[in-house]
C-alpha cells in the first residue's frame, strides 16, 4: 500500500491542481480522477484485511499504478510549465527564449496532451475494473485468511509457557506486581509497551504467574489479542477461564452485548487479575472496553502492545527499554553457552568469545529476541572462529532465517510491525531508510522531505492544520507504534521542542533501519547504496536495478572518497526516471559530484536533488541544475559553493531550497522572488551579487525563512509574506527590529531572534519599549542579545516569554536580580550568560524558578562572587557549565538537591575553586559532597 498511497494522492492532487491548464481535456481528467477514487477505495479495503497485499497480483497492479502515476505527474507538470510561460506577456521574446528554451523543447502542445492523458485513462480505467474483480474473488480472499490465520498460530503466545532464559526484567517485575497488587487505585488499566521482540510478554507471563499475583486475586485470564481480532471470542476465552464451570454455556453466547454484561458483572463480584497480550489497534480496545470497570472494582487488566497510542489515561502506561550490554552478554551467554553457564565448577576463560560475544549483542541492537535468535545458532558452535562467522554473517540469520533450525522469529516479529501498519504511514517509515545509520534525524528537514516526495495527502489535513501539522503527526503516530525512536530535546546540539516544533530529531534502531531497507528494496520504493571505507564498490546500481524493476528513489551513502571513487567510474545506470537522488558523504569531509551530470537526461525528472558535503568542478552541476523543471526540493547543505546560477530562480514548482554551505559566504541572484511556489528558504551568510538587498516580495507562498540577515534583505518585504509562519533572523538596526517584532505579535508561529547592535543608540525609553513588546510575544522561541552595551532589562510581567525555550546574553551588562525575572520564564530550556551579561556581584536561583531550565552555562562573569540555589529550583537541570568566573569562590549548596544533573564542566576557573570539587588522594574536598552524584564531571583551572 506504501507506493498505493504516494500514486493515487499524487496523481489526484496533480490532476485537479493543473486542472485549470487543461480545459481543452478536461473531461478526461475527471474520469481519470473518478476511476482513481474507485482504486484508492478498493486498495484500503484490502489494506484493512490482514495479508491484503501479499498477492502477486495486487503487487504487480500496484507497480503499475504507480507507473502510471509517475508518467501523468511528469506530463502535467510540464506542459503546465509550457502554459504559464506562453502567458507571460511582461517579458520580451529574447528574455523568454533564453529563461524557457531548455524547456520549451521538451513541452507537450495541447493535443499531445490529450492523447496522453487518454492512454493514461485508459490505464486507470483498466486497473479500477481489475482490482473490482480481484476484490470479488473469494478464492484470493481465502488464500489471504488462511496464510494471516497460519501466521497467527505461530505468533500466538501463552500464559503457560515457560522462559527458558530471563535477564534483565528484575526490577520490571518488582514495580509491576505492586501495581497490579494496589488496591483502590482509580487506574485500575496497566499497558505494556515497545517495539516487537522487547520481551512484553515474557515480562507479562512474569507477572501473571507471579506468587504475590497469584496470592492477590481470585481468578485470572490470559487471552491473546493478535492482529485476527474478533471481539466475541477475546470475551468467551477470557470468561471460561475466569468461570470454568461455565464453559459450555459459556460458547452459547454468541450475542457480544450478552458476554460484555456477563464478564463486567463477574468482575465487580470476583477480584480478577486479566492479560490482553498483543493487542494492536486503539479500536480493538475501544470496543473491549464497556467489559472492563475501571475505578469500580479491585479487578486489574494488563496489555501488552507495540502501540502506545492505545494506553490513554485510563492506563498506567509502563514503557519497555532494550537491555543493557551486561543483560544482553548475560542473556546470549546463558542460549549459547548453557553448559558453561551452569557449571559449579571453575569456569573456563571466555575473554575472547565475551568480546565477540559483547559485539554481537550491540549488532542486535540489545533487542532480547534477537540477542535469543542469535544464541540459539551460536549454541551450536564453541570456538572463536565459528562465533566471529556468525558474528560477519548476523544480517542474514536476522533478516531471513539462515542457519540452524532456520529461526526467523526476529523477521518475523519486524515484518509484521511494519505489516499492520496504516496505509499512510507505510511510505513514510521506508523513506526514513535513506539516512544515514544511526544518524538523529532532523524532524524538520524530514516533514519537508516528505512533502515534496508527496508523501503528506493535501486529504489528511485536519481543520487549520497545515501539511508540516500533518507531518509532525505521522511521525509521532510512528513513534507511538514504536516504529522510530523520537528526541524532544538535545542537549549536546542545544535543540529543544516547542510548542510549534514537538520533536526535534528522530532516529531508527538498527533492525528497524535493516527492515526498513529490505522493505524499501522489495517494493522498489528506494535503493540505498551505502559504501563504507574499505567495502566493495558495486558495479551498477544492484538488485532492484539488475532485475528490471522500477527505481525512483536512489541514496548513495558512505564515506566521501569511496562515493567519489563510485561516481567518477561509473553511471547512474537507471531504466526508468529518476525522481529523488540523495548523496551524503557519512565523514563529514566533501566529495565532488561532476561525473553525475555526465548524461544529464537520466535525472532531468527529478523531484528532490540532496547535494550536501560535495564540491562542484567548474560549477557545471550547479549550472544544470536550473534544468530540473520538476524539482520541488533543492539541499546544497553544508557542500563547498560561493555563488548560485541565476537558472536555480527559475524552477516552477521548487517548495525547499537549502543553501546553508560550508564555510562561504553565498552570493545570491537576486532573483529568489521568481520562485513563486517556494515555501521554505534556508541561508546562511548569504548576500546578493551587487550589493543590493535580497527582494522576498511576491513570495506568497513563503512559510519558511531561516538564517535571514537585515543587512543584506530588504526588510519591509517581510509583510508583504502573508503565509509566513517561522522566521529566523539576524537583526542590525532598530528599523529591522521594529519590523520583526510587529510580525512576532500578529502573524508569526515561531520566531529565533539574534539581536547585533547597541540597544541604547535610540534612547532608553524606545528600547525597552520594544523589548517589553517583544517579549511578550507567543511566537519568541529562541534568542540572542549582543548589545555591547548595557540595558535595563525589562521587570517580569504574567506572560512574559510564554514559549521562549533559548535565551543567550552577551555583553550586555544587565545589573540587579535579573535572574528572579528569568526564573519566572515557563519553558526556558538553555540559558547562557556571557562575557559580562551580568555584572552583580550575587545570584540567586529561588525556590521554584526554571521549571523547565536543561542547560545553564556562566560564562565570563568576572565580578560575580556568590551564587545560591535554593530549594527546588532548577529541577530539571542536566548540564551545567562554569566558565572563567574568576571571582565565584564555591559551587552552591543546592546543587546536591538536583537529582537530573548528568554532567558539570569548569573551565578557566582558580585552581582553589576547583579542588573543593575533586578526591585527592582519597579524600574529598570540600565541596565534593555537592556534586558526588553527578556522573560526568570535568574540571580545567586556569592556572593549570
Amino acid at each position: 500500500m506504501e507506493l498505493v498511497q504516494v500514486a493515487v494522492e499524487t496523481l489526484r492532487d496533480l490532476l485537479i491542481e493543473e486542472v485549470k491548464f487543461l480545459s481543452d481535456v478536461s473531461d478526461q481528467v475527471e474520469e481519470v480522477e473518478s476511476d482513481l477514487r474507485t482504486i484508492h477505495c478498493l486498495l484500503k479495503d484490502a489494506d484493512a484485511r490482514p495479508d491484503g497485499y501479499n498477492s502477486a497480483m495486487v503487487r504487480n497492479r500496484v507497480a503499475e499504478l504507480n507507473d502510471v502515476a509517475v508518467r501523468a505527474e511528469i506530463m502535467l507538470e510540464k506542459y503546465a510549465i509550457d502554459v504559464a510561460s506562453k502567458g507571460q506577456d511582461d517579458i520580451t521574446l529574447k528574455e523568454k527564449f533564453k529563461r524557457y528554451a531548455c524547456i520549451l523543447r521538451e513541452c507537450f502542445n495541447v493535443h499531445q496532451v490529450g492523447k496522453e492523458t487518454e492512454a493514461i485513462k485508459s490505464r486507470v480505467a483498466k486497473l479500477a475494473s481489475s482490482l473490482k474483480s480481484m476484490s470479488r474473488s473469494t478464492g484470493e480472499s481465502s488464500l489471504s485468511n488462511t496464510s494471516a490465520n497460519n501466521e497467527d498460530l505461530l505468533r500466538q503466545r501463552y500464559a503457560h509457557e515457560v522462559e527458558q532464559h530471563f535477564v534483565g526484567m528484575e526490577k520490571d517485575i518488582e514495580h509491576l506486581v505492586s501495581l497490579v497488587k494496589l488496591d483502590n487505585d482509580k487506574r485500575s488499566l496497566i499497558s505494556i509497551c515497545g517495539m516487537g521482540g522487547l520481551g512484553k510478554t515474557t515480562l507479562a507471563r512474569k507477572i501473571y504467574h507471579h506468587k504475590d499475583v497469584q496470592a492477590s486475586f481470585e481468578a485470572r485470564a490470559w487471552v491473546c489479542i493478535s492482529q485476527q481480532f474478533r471481539p466475541e471470542t477475546v470475551l468467551q476465552e477470557i470468561l471460561k477461564q475466569i468461570l470454568p464451570k461455565e464453559k459450555e454455556s459459556i460458547d452459547n453466547i454468541t450475542n457480544p452485548r450478552e458476554l460484555v454484561v456477563k464478564l463486567y458483572h463477574v468482575q465487580t463480584q470476583k477480584k480478577c487479575f486479566i492479560v490482553m497480550d498483543d493487542i494492536w489497534e486503539r479500536n480493538h480496545w475501544e470496543s473491549l472496553m464497556p467489559a472492563f470497570p475501571i475505578a469500580e472494582t479491585n479487578s486489574r487488566l494488563l496489555l501488552t502492545t507495540r502501540n502506545e497510542n492505545i494506553a490513554s489515561q485510563q492506563f498506567i502506561l509502563y514503557k519497555l527499554d532494550f537491555l543493557t550490554e551486561d543483560q544482553g552478554w548475560e542473556l546470549l551467554r546463558k542460549i549459547a553457552l548453557p553448559k558453561v553457564y551452569s557449571s559449579r565448577g571453575p569456569r573456563p576463560d571466555l575473554t575472547q568469545l565475551e568480546a565477540i560475544g559483547r559485539k554481537m549483542v550491540q549488532k542486535c541492537g540489545r533487542l532480547p529476541l534477537a540477542i535469543s535468535v542469535i544464541g540459539g545458532i551460536l549454541c551450536h558452535k564453541q570456538t572463536w572462529g565459528e562465533w566471529e562467522n556468525v558474528s560477519n554473517n548476523m544480517d542474514a540469520y536476522l533478516k531471513h532465517g539462515d542457519g540452524v533450525g532456520g529461526d526467523k522469529r526476529a523477521a518475523q516479529v519486524l515484518d509484521l510491525s511494519y505489516n499492520v501498519l496504516p496505509y499512510y504511514l507505510k511510505p513514510c517509515f521506508l523513506y526514513l531508510g535513506c539516512f544515514k545509520e544511526d544518524e538523529e534525524i532532523d524532524t524538520e528537514r524530514l516533514y519537508l522531505l516528505w512533502m515534496a516526495e508527496g508523501l503528506i495527502a493535501n486529504e489528511e489535513k485536519g481543520r487549520n492544520e497545515t501539511l508540516r501539522d500533518v507531518a509532525q503527526r505521522y511521525l509521532n503516530e510512528l513513534a507511538l507504534r514504536c516504529m522510530v525512536q523520537v528526541r524532544a530535546d538535545d542537549i549536546s546540539e542545544e535543540k529543544f521542542s516547542t510548542e510549534y516544533n514537538k520533536f526535534t530529531s528522530c532516529r531508527l534502531h538498527d533492525l528497524m533501519r535493516d527492515l526498513c531497507l529490505s522493505k524499501g528494496e522489495e517494493e522498489c520504493f528506494i535503493e540505498v547504496m551505502d559504501l563504507s571505507r574499505g567495502g566493495k564498490i558495486p558495479s551498477s546500481i544492484n538488485s532492484a536495478t539488475a532485475n528490471n524493476n522500477i527505481i525512483r528513489r536512489l541514496a548513495i551513502l558512505g564515506d566521501g572518497e569511496v562515493l567519489e571513487k563510485y561516481i567518477l567510474s561509473h553511471d547512474l545506470k537507471l531504466k526508468t526516471p529518476l525522481r529523488s537522488l540523495l548523496i551524503s558523504p557519512s565523514d563529514g569531509g566533501t566529495m565532488c559530484t561532476s561525473r553525475i551530470t555526465n548524461d544529464f537526461n537520466k535525472i532531468k525528472f527529478l523531484k528532490t536533488l540532496i547535494l550536501e558535503n560535495c564540491e562542484f568542478e567548474n560549477r557545471k552541476l550547479l549550472r544544470e541544475v536550473g534544468k530540473l523543471i520538476h524539482l520541488k526540493y533543492l539541499s546544497l547543505f553544508e557542500s563547498k559553493v560561493d555563488e548560485l546560477p541565476l537558472s536555480i530562480c527559475y524552477l516552477p514548482y521548487l517548495q525547499t531550497l537549502d543553501l546553508r554551505v560550508r564555510r562561504r559566504r553565498l552570493t545570491l541572484p537576486n532573483a529568489i522572488l521568481n520562485l513563486k511556489r517556494l515555501r521554505h528558504l534556508f541561508l546562511d551568510e548569504a548576500h546578493v551579487k551587487g550589493d543590493v538587498l535580497l527582494i522576498l516580495d511576491g513570495l506568497k507562498e513563503l512559510e519558511t525563512v531561516v538564517g535571514l540577515n537585515s543587512r543584506f534583505v530588504r526588510i519591509v518585504d517581510l509583510p508583504k509574506l502573508p503565509n509566513l509562519q517561522l522566521l529566523d533572523i539576524y537583526v542590525w538596526d532598530y528599523e529591522a527590529l521594529s519590523v520583526v517584532v510587529h510580525q512576532m505579535m500578529t502573524q508569526l508561529c515561531e520566531t529565533h531572534l539574534r539581536v547585533y547592535f547597541d540597544l541604547l543608540e535610540q534612547g532608553a525609553d524606545l528600547v525597552l519599549g520594544i523589548l517589553r513588546k517583544m517579549f511578550m510575544s507567543h511566537s519568541l522561541i529562541t534568542l540572542v542579545i549582543d548589545s555591547r552595551i548595557g540595558f535595563n532589562f525589562p521587570c517580569y510581567q504574567p506572560e512574559m516569554c510564554p514559549n521562549l525555550v533559548k535565551l543567550e546574553l552577551t555583553s550586555s551588562k544587565i545589573e540587579g536580580d535579573v535572574m528572579q525575572v528569568l526564573g519566572n520564564f515557563p519553558r526556558l530550556k538553555y540559558l547562557l550568560l556571557h562575557t559580562n551579561s551580568f555584572i552583580g556581584t550575587e545570584i540567586i536561583c529561588h525556590a521554584t524558578s526554571f521549571p523547565q531550565l536543561k542547560h545553564l552555562k556562566l560564562w565570563g562573569l568576572p565580578k560575580l562572587k556568590k551564587w545560591k540555589v535554593e530549594g527546588g529550583a532548577m529541577p530539571n537541570l542536566s548540564k551545567l557549565d562554569i566558565y572563567e568566573c574568576t571571582k565565584l569562590k564555591m559551587i552552591p549548596d543546592g546543587l546536591r538537591f538536583i537529582t537530573t544533573l548528568q554532567e558539570l564542566e569548569t573551565s578557566f576557573m582558580p585552581r582553589q575553586f576547583n579542588e573543593r570539587l575533586r578526591v585527592v588522594d582519597g579524600e574529598a574536598g570540600q565541596d565534593y559532597h555537592k556534586v558526588r552524584h553527578i556522573p560526568s564531571i570535568s574540571l580545567h583551572s586556569h592556572d593549570a
